[in-house]
């Protein structure tokens, strides 16, 4: 049973989060597993930011439950925007606090900031664990986003300082019973993640695929992994629309054509 907060309740006991993304909570057996770490997998263009805000977006918007979202590539500025065009307002969410946007981009490239959330020069992995425990208990915030992995690898000295930090940011996030998503980029088809360290931290892998197929790029998505859970193992649309993203199964070819 979905209750008015967006939690389903339905499955083996454990609260289910509604996603608010249209026909992804039926291939995960009725919503991702509260408190748990989620990766979302996928090339360039795949759609990994667009998913990752529709999660926050709506659980911040419709179900009562505030969010925070690092972000390592766009300015917190440009996201704004970005969503803007699908009608997303995220300023509106700031100033109701409900939503906190972590500018970790600037101070990873060296900049200023004018923006109120903002990881501080110079950049140290630790220090950006601190900013984000305090931001999720600043405004008790129920889901967060990594947006991405790959940039915080960057500023660790070894694989194994990196693999500590998955660790405890990973910790950090269920100790606060957020449910959340890291994301990363996908080296190749054959892998879903640089070096598999985040694959193993992880309570479940969401991979979106952005592939070339009869002359045009065709967007699908696939969960790999659930810990604790059954989800679908069928490959599914992923379409972008003026609204946000929406799975779509994939029909059947009709052999007698």
């Amino acid at each position: 049973m979905e209750t008015k907060s967006g939690v389903n309740e339905k499955s083996y006991g454990y609260e289910r989060v509604n996603s608010g993304i249209p026909g992804f909570d039926e291939i995960v057996n009725g919503g991702l597993l509260r408190g748990r770490t989620f990766l979302i997998s996928g090339s360039p263009g795949a759609g990994k930011t667009i998913f990752s805000m529709q999660f926050i977006y709506s659980g911040a918007s419709r179900f009562d439950e505030n969010g925070v979202y690092v972000t390592f590539e766009e300015t917190p500025e440009q996201l704004r925007k970005d969503m803007g065009h699908l009608g997303w307002d995220l300023k509106r969410l700031e100033d109701e606090r409900k939503l906190i946007l972590i500018d970790a981009s600037s101070a990873r490239i060296g900049i200023s900031s004018g923006e109120k959330f903002v990881v501080h020069r110079p950049f140290v992995l630790d220090s950006l664990l601190s900013d984000i425990y305090k931001s999720i208990k600043e405004i008790g915030a129920k889901r967060a986003v990594i947006d991405c992995l790959d940039a915080a690898e960057l500023h660790a000295k070894d694989l194994d300082e990196f693999r500590k930090y998955i660790l405890k940011l990973s910790a950090i996030l269920k100790s606060l019973k957020c449910t959340s998503i890291l994301i990363v980029e996908s080296p190749d088809s054959h892998r879903m993640s640089r070096y598999g360290v985040e694959e193993f931290v992880t309570d479940g892998i969401i991979v979106l695929h952005y592939n070339l197929e009869s002359n045009r790029r065709v967007r699908s998505i696939e969960v790999v992994k659930t810990r604790g859970s059954k989800h679908s193992h069928d490959l599914k649309w992923l379409d972008i629309t003026d609204r946000g993203i929406e799975v779509k199964s994939i029909p059947k070819p009709d052999w007698n054509e």
